[in-house]
């Protein structure tokens, strides 16, 4: 793999381990096959409609080397973006990366160098990777409304060569400039709810797989009905669900009850104290395994014994929303919906664990190394100051380190007012006007620096 000076996480471009209880649905499995030879596939579906899970079981039958890479929001920075691609291609071609990296590391904006960016890394592609593969973007929600990205993606669809099949799975509707064009030639292939919403065999097998249960044809349809094919509506709790799961599914409708209403009552609720405090203090952490919560959690309960590993094995165990990811499944993230559910409870029930999570949070990723996590979970915490502090902290190392975009981004999403008190930030600031060419500006912003450092007697 090629060295990149972003810190790359493993469990981002490994396919998540596949799950036991996920069904093999031979039909969807077969429609993707035939799409391949589409030059763009688009899965677009809410939430709960298991595409993560139909992509995994995809890649433990694909016929052709499949690159994985798990979208989140710390990808709405296109540097980090671009990078996390990269790698996610040359984590299955070792061969592939090293110009596309330095083309990378070159560039001073996304938006002014995105074409010389593009040849470069479709012209490795083409150079180092003969063969067929499949580029899979999961949960691409995420980085669909970053402008820079968006342009990116829908030029390299159009530019990469046949041998590459590129499928974006989102909860929304993709957007691309250039998708009607695609469209037209028949370039694009694509799976929405429709597609991919159980149908009543399906949930025959599902119930006698993973419940041992047999539910009749008539049964199943009633499902179908209730729940519109939804996965998430029949995996709402735990095993035990799947007996009387039609009256249950039907008077929770009847008595208006929400998702989010459901899911406290069936899960969070059952659990166990000790289970359901883990549940929702590790609902913060995005991704999580044994160490992270020993660093992040236990120096804030000092008087409780935790056994992270045993906590951690009887999430697994009872099958509680999660997605094992990473080398051999050893980082777990649970399922968004549940994530989201579980984020507004720890919000209600406990506000004020929030702030000391989030901050011991931000505060091991940097130590870490990991800036980005770290400026995260400073975002989280809506404490424009420490924002800024870190900011400040880490600006020379992403000047060094060629994160120029990164970098500016960080900037300009502190207030101005806020940047003008700060003589590092205007140091930071000037520094990365005068590499984009804007030497005058830049100047001038280093000037104001200076005048700043020694108006408060640091000439450091």
């Amino acid at each position: 793999m090629p060295n990149l000076s972003i810190p790359l996480s493993q469990t981002k471009i490994i396919v998540p381990k596949r799950r036991d209880e996920i069904l093999t649905r031979a039909r969807l499995l077969e429609l993707l096959n035939k799409l391949l030879d589409k030059r763009l596939i688009l899965i677009s579906a809410p939430a709960g409609y298991g595409k993560t899970s139909l992509l995994i079981d995809y890649a433990n039958h694909a016929e052709m080397p499949l690159c994985w890479l798990s979208l989140d929001a710390l990808d709405q920075d296109p540097q980090r973006f671009v990078a996390y691609l990269i790698a996610a291609i040359a984590h299955v071609f070792p061969k592939f990366g090293r110009q596309s990296t330095a083309a990378l590391s070159n560039i001073t904006s996304l938006e002014d160098d995105i074409e010389r960016l593009i040849v470069t890394l479709v012209n490795e592609i083409y150079e180092r990777v003969s063969e067929h593969f499949i580029l899979v973007l999961d949960d691409y929600q995420f980085v669909n409304d970053t402008p820079a990205i968006r342009d990116f993606v829908n030029r390299f669809a159009q530019l990469v060569g046949e041998n590459c099949h590129l499928i974006l799975s989102s909860r929304k509707v993709v957007s691309l400039p250039d998708a009607i064009l695609m469209i037209a030639r028949d370039q694009v292939g694509g799976l929405g709810p429709l597609e991919l919403a159980f149908e009543a065999e399906e949930i025959q097998a599902l119930f006698e797989q993973n419940y041992h249960q047999h539910i009749s044809a008539v049964t199943a349809e009633e499902l179908v009905q209730q729940t519109e094919g939804w996965i998430t509506g029949l995996q709402l709790s735990n095993p035990s669900m799947a007996k009387g799961i039609s009256d249950r599914l039907r008077a929770a409708r009847a008595a208006g009850v929400e998702l989010f209403d459901y899911l406290s009552q069936e899960v969070l609720d059952q659990q166990p104290p000790e289970m359901r405090a883990f549940l929702l203090r590790t609902s913060l952490l995005d991704e999580f395994d044994a160490d992270l919560c020993e660093a992040v959690l236990s120096p804030l309960t000092p008087d409780q014994p935790n056994d992270w590993k045993q906590m951690i094995a009887s999430v697994r165990l009872n099958n509680l929303f999660v997605l094992p990811v990473g080398p051999n499944g050893k980082w777990l993230r649970y399922h968004h919906l549940f994530q989201d559910f579980l984020n507004v409870r720890i919000r209600e029930e406990h506000p004020e664990l929030v702030e000391p999570i989030l901050l011991r949070l931000a505060q091991v990723h940097e130590q870490n190394g990991d800036l980005e996590k770290s400026y995260h979970a400073y975002q989280q915490l809506a404490d424009i100051n420490a924002l800024a502090d870190l900011v400040e902290r880490a600006g020379t190392t992403l000047l060094y380190n060629d994160r120029l975009i990164t970098l500016s981004n960080w900037l300009d999403y502190l207030p101005e007012e806020l940047i003008r008190t700060r003589p590092v930030l205007l140091s930071l600031r000037g520094a990365v006007a005068v590499v984009k060419g804007k030497v005058q500006s830049g100047l001038s912003l280093l000037d104001q620096a200076e005048a700043a450092f020694q108006s408060t007697g640091d000439v450091t």
